[in-house]
């Protein structure tokens, strides 16, 4: 097993963790899950970099990086939904948004064809990111108001580009025999 693909893994195994922290009634849940948030956030550059780095790019990471991105993402905003810090279409648009790329991914996988993130994709996960740290830890900050709708307005932006994304994708997918 790769470093990459072990960090790519501890940080699917953190989603959970997270989440139960998040909605627990525990002191300063929001402090705690904002730093494993960040922590699990931050291990997605660290594993890219030590697989380009160690040239241990495999099949298993691959398809294991995005997903454990969608997944700690898709585990927030159920949890902001949850405490109505986000709204409910926000999230869904977002979750269903990474279910049909995942899907796509998966798919290209399979047909051993390349699927690379685009560079409005990655704005986007970082867009996401941003939104949802801030959202979480906002409870906890001097000005709570201002920080909920700073994250608001972040993770507004983030749906813009991951409807664009999305489409993007779709089309780039939808042309046959171009690399993806």
């Amino acid at each position: 097993m790769t470093i990459a693909n072990v960090i790519t893994i501890t940080r699917i195994v953190l989603v959970p963790i997270f989440l139960v922290i998040l909605l627990t009634e525990m002191q300063n849940k929001e402090i705690i899950a904002f730093a494993l948030f960040i922590l699990a956030s931050v291990s997605d550059a660290l594993d890219g970099y030590f697989a380009r780095r160690f040239n241990q790019i495999t099949p298993l990471g691959k398809f294991l990086d995005p997903l454990a991105d969608k997944l700690l993402v898709a585990a927030a905003l159920l949890a902001l939904v949850y405490h109505q810090y986000v709204e409910t279409w926000v999230a869904a648009i977002i979750i269903l948004r990474e279910i049909l790329i995942t899907a796509l991914r998966f798919y290209s996988l399979v047909r051993e064809s390349v699927f690379a993130a685009s560079w409005i994709a990655k704005k986007k996960t970082l867009m996401q990111i941003i939104g949802i740290s801030v959202l979480i830890i906002h409870p906890k900050m001097p000005k709570p108001n201002f920080f909920f709708w700073a994250g608001t307005i972040i993770l507004y932006f983030a749906v813009l580009l991951t409807v664009y994304s999305a489409f993007e994708y779709v089309l780039k997918f939808a042309k046959p025999n171009q690399e993806k």
